[in-house]
């Protein structure tokens, strides 16, 4: 029988004559071919972004990981620990969000070294390297596998489908690669001693191995933590302990031993505890987010199970799909091995009460790896049991009442520990044939058999439910394809063994390469779908240095449906060079930044209105003031308003979040008879009501063309004058033209009821209603002229006029000037391009002073703010919580008052004021525990004003506010990690003293035992 090399346990003479058995393996020069292999397949299988350069544009790498790594990139290099995010969400936190990983230590020479878009793809090489790398030795040191078992469970682990399919999601990634490493390091430290047997394994030696194992053990959590994915350490915790100590449960159940299970969980807590206070620096702020968070008490129980795997899923997630992209929906249920590494798990199964032959040649009946494989098994079934999820009983009461459950979405990822857990055994399985142990070719082909069978009679089952999800001919050729090849090759480990496992393990590399191209990684893009500037973004940098102060917000409402205008070109220049897919991904990432889509504002550095937060952000306050300014049903949990906000916020919000820029598309806007009409904004005036249009470029014309109709006004009459229409035609010229129905004008839903005549229909633009009417007419005058002022004013005795649209029009020429008007602020058009970017000329800045305060808990402040009559910048509500003071105006203020930021950086902000009278400077940045204020050098209680935003009260005279972001959070937590590594060193060292006193009792008693006659 073939016998892998330096693998089997080996009498070692101690220095000072102790007699023991070490289990003894040392990497050598073989293994050092196969790890290189492995990464070898690594850089094949992502060759795109490691070698090629291209970029991941779609899912969250391109939306959330791109532009915080961009922002952490910055900062490093500018030498500023990032504590505060200024760009999204009216300012967030940005270190105590721990998916950015800021402490994460193997995140700062790439954020140091490379741009951000190359630090996030060298990550993801190397975090799958070092996959394959714990993976390979995780088969090597714990299931005693040969070097090619050993290979088998890093290749599967590290090239499987759900480490694939987690490239985007790049710190899940990186906690998943320790996970292997962690598993090795608990059986180094506690499965070496085997109870009830006269046989140990070197005792003092495994002291040693488990003092470095445990240290080991404890810094491998805290990186899973650091790396900033809080599930995936919860889940990784989860795993190591079913996987340590599932097995001793079940015989200390059987057997009523309880002691040596306890020793084992108290060592685990131990180690464990001490990782967790190792990544406290991070952990503690994140806590305190958390509390803050829309995550404060645990998520809403429907999003606990959001994401749940079905049942009838089943299939398509343990085996691959071909020639079909994998649904973004479905992203999270994907956690193949491949077909051929199935057929090595079942030899593992067909083989589980076989003793390896490593341990037989040392002439001892140990049964370590098996009891490995066991705990392979119980991980893999975990993992199938919880992804479950909502269709899982026990995870359901889980998820309501159990602290970890409740407070993370996504059950799927559970499928981790499945991933790892089939992983050993497929190495397990290659194992067993390679050596030819236990007839693997009759029992393995059978089982074999016999899981494919039900898997593809599962898969048909599901498919015809509806929720097993679409299998095409592609996948089920090649599920047909694979499971004949493996069969035959399962079938000749009879005759030859090693090729015939060799042939298996190749089938699997080939196989996961295939069905690599249906997962988002393989349509990585050109460069340039991240780092080319769209004309909105140069546009907004361009405002931003031209403006005074801190750059000013935007909010962006613009659909992706539009086609970019430089089409063609990018077709030409990219079109030879990119697959289809690839091609389409490259398009959709430039609509994404030319509408400035959720994260990618911080990319550039341009502050947002809101953005996505997907983990602990947004704030439940930013979400509370949602409430302001939208209908319940419409609040985004995770703080993206593009796809919940039907029309453009009131002006006075706008301003008081320091809007000064919205970007729309044109979808919705109008031709009409070779006339351009922006539909963006519009007026709904009733009786009196007046609209103007705040900026009228020069432009010299002839006549004013108008989008309108009525509402409510069924009654009127033909002829009834509905609105005035006051053109400044400059030098002193007004001239004054009149709105009739039946004429100018109509009820927009016409009918026969109706009693004036349809105006001139020029289209249905009403979104999402299109049975409504748009009315077009033109107003002219005799000489051409350059207007100066239009304002439009409702006469209708009943309904209201809806003005949709003006344009001024040159009928000499046809030219024509879309003008903008609104009852919801003043704002120009800015730019018109792809998008459209309309200017407030409202804004009154980042900081403003008011004298007016009224004091209030959060829903008394939003029902406040809703009231019509809410100024927001000349008053302000103050909370409860923090002692202000209500101010009431007596009398108007005389004299003149200014608020003027002198520095505004992500942690400081510095005021200048000058006030007449007690009040309250207000700045629409969010508030949140660690913002300290003083004024004139005093220190002062920061107030959260209206709902969100930070306010101190100021006496009459000039004043110097300043505001330093100084999270108290941060420092416990880095007492904490403090003490954890010294708690850790201490261990270290009584571990290492204990073993070294049983190295001299040893020799001690060794001594006397030769000295007796």
């Amino acid at each position: 029988m073939t016998q892998p090399i330096n693998q089997s346990p080996q009498p070692v003479a101690h220095p000072q004559g102790r007699r023991g058995t070490r289990y003894h393996l040392v990497l050598q020069i073989p293994d050092v071919l196969a790890i290189l292999l492995l990464w070898a397949l690594v850089l094949a299988f992502f060759w795109r972004i490691a070698l090629a350069g291209r970029v991941l544009a779609g899912g969250d790498v391109f939306s959330y990981f791109y532009p915080y790594w961009a922002e952490a990139t910055r900062a490093i290099r500018a030498g500023r620990l990032p504590l505060w995010n200024p760009y999204l969400f009216l300012g967030a936190p940005f270190l105590a969000n721990s998916q950015v990983g800021v402490f994460y230590p193997l995140n700062w020479p790439l954020w140091l070294l490379l741009p951000a878009y190359r630090s996030v793809h060298v990550t993801i090489v190397m975090h799958l390297c070092l996959a394959a790398l714990n993976a390979y030795l995780w088969g090597r040191r714990s299931l005693r596998l040969g070097r090619a078992g050993a290979w088998m469970v890093g290749a599967t682990f590290a090239l499987g489908g759900y480490l694939g399919a987690q490239v985007e999601h790049v710190n899940q990634l990186q906690g998943l690669a320790w996970l292997p490493l962690a598993l090795m390091l608990w059986d180094r430290k506690y499965k070496f001693q085997i109870p009830n047997s006269k046989f140990q394994i070197g005792k003092s030696a495994n002291r040693q191995t488990g003092t470095g194992a445990f240290v080991g053990l404890a810094i491998v959590t805290g990186l899973v933590f650091l790396a900033g994915h809080t599930q995936t350490g919860f889940i990784s915790l989860i795993g190591l302990g079913v996987y340590g100590l599932g097995v001793p449960l079940w015989r200390a159940v059987r057997r009523g031993e309880w002691g040596p299970f306890v020793r084992r969980a108290a060592r685990l807590g131990a180690a464990a505890g001490l990782g967790v206070a190792l990544a406290a620096v991070q952990l503690v702020p994140t806590g305190e987010l958390s509390r803050l968070s829309v995550r404060a008490g645990g998520l809403p129980f429907n999003e606990r199970v959001s994401f749940s795997l079905s049942p009838f899923a089943l299939t398509r997630a343990l085996l691959p799909g071909f020639g079909e992209p994998v649904p973004p929906e479905q992203i999270e249920h994907v956690a193949y091995v491949g077909i051929a590494a199935m057929a090595l798990v079942a030899v593992a199964f067909s083989n589980s009460k076989s003793k390896s032959p490593n341990l037989k040649s040392a002439n001892c009946k140990l049964q370590i790896a098996n009891r490995n494989l066991q705990s392979a098994v119980l991980i893999s079934a975990l993992g199938i049991f919880f992804s479950l999820g909502f269709y899982n009983p026990l995870y359901l009461l889980l998820a309501r009442f159990v602290p970890g459950f409740a407070h993370f979405r996504v059950p799927a990822r559970w499928l981790a520990l499945t991933a790892i857990g089939l992983a050993g055994l497929a190495g397990w399985g290659a194992d067993a044939a390679w050596h030819r142990r236990g007839e693997p070719g009759r029992r393995g082909l059978a089982i074999f058999a016999a899981m494919m069978i039900i898997m593809a009679v599962w898969a048909v089952v599901g498919v015809q439910v509806g929720e097993g999800g679409h299998v095409g001919w592609p996948t089920v050729a090649g599920w047909a394809v694979g499971s004949t090849l493996a069969l035959g090759l399962l079938a000749a480990t009879a005759r030859v063994p090693q090729l015939a496992t060799a042939g298996l393990m190749v089938l699997a590399v080939v196989e996961l390469a295939v069905a690599g191209f249906s997962l988002p990684y393989s349509r990585a893009s050109a460069p340039q779908a991240f780092t080319s500037l769209r004309p909105a973004i140069a546009h907004l940098l361009a405002a931003e240095r031209e403006a005074e102060g801190p750059a000013a917000r935007f909010i962006s409402m613009s659909d992706i449906t539009f086609d970019p205008g430089d089409l063609p070109e990018i077709e030409l220049i990219y079109g030879p060079q990119l697959a289809g897919d690839a091609l389409y991904d490259l398009v959709i990432a430039a609509k994404q930044k030319e509408v400035l889509s959720p994260n990618l504002p911080m990319a550039f550095g341009v502050p947002a209105l809101d953005g996505y937060g997907g983990g602990v952000l947004p704030l439940a306050h930013y979400v509370s003031l949602q409430r302001v300014f939208l209908p319940e049903d419409q609040v985004s949990m995770d703080g993206r308003l593009r796809e919940n906000l039907s029309t453009i916020p009131d002006g006075r919000w706008l301003s008081l979040f320091n809007v000064r820029h919205v970007i729309t598309d044109k979808l919705h806007d109008a031709w009409l008879d070779d006339v351009f009409y922006d539909l963006q904004w519009g007026a709904r005036l009733g009786r009196g009501e007046t609209a103007a249009v705040a900026h009228v470029p020069h432009f010299r014309a002839t006549a004013l063309g108008i989008v309108s109709y009525l509402e409510g006004s069924t009654a009127l009459p033909d002829g009834t004058v509905v609105g005035l229409v006051d053109v400044d035609l400059g030098e002193g010229i007004t001239r004054t033209f009149e709105l009739r129905a039946g004429e100018h004008t109509a009820e927009g839903l016409y009918s026969a009821e109706v009693a004036h005549g349809q105006a001139t229909v020029g289209g249905h633009f009403w979104p999402g209603q299109p049975a409504g009417n748009d009315y077009v007419t033109r107003l002219r005058w005799e000489e051409p002229a350059a207007p100066a002022a239009i304002a439009v004013r409702a006469t209708l005795p009943e309904g209201q006029l809806i003005v949709r649209g003006v344009s001024l029009i040159d009928e000499r020429t046809g030219s024509f000037q879309a003008l903008v008007i609104s009852d919801r602020g003043r704002f120009r058009l800015a730019h018109s391009g792809d998008v459209k970017i309309y200017e407030n000329l409202d804004v009154p800045g980042r900081s403003f002073l008011v004298h007016r305060a009224t004091v209030a808990d959060d829903e008394a402040a939003v029902a406040l703010m809703r009231a019509p009559a809410f100024d927001p910048a000349a008053e302000v509500v103050v909370d409860t919580s923090t002692g202000a003071e209500s101010l009431h105006e007596s009398k108007p203020v005389q004299g003149e008052e200014f608020v003027r930021v002198l520095d505004c950086t992500p942690e400081r902000v510095e005021i200048e004021v000058a006030a007449q009278a007690p009040g309250y400077v207000v700045l629409t940045d969010a508030w949140y525990p660690g913002w300290e204020a003083t004024v004139d050098g005093e220190r002062v209680p920061i107030h959260r004003a209206d709902v969100l935003f930070r306010a101190v009260a100021v006496g009459p005279g000039n004043r110097r506010v300043a505001f330093h972001f100084r999270p108290a959070s941060l420092w416990v937590g880095a007492g904490i990690s403090l003490v954890g590594l010294v708690g850790l060193s201490v261990t270290a060292l009584a571990l290492s003293k204990a073993q070294r006193d049983d190295i001299m009792s040893t020799d001690i008693r060794g001594s006397s035992k030769e000295e007796e006659p």
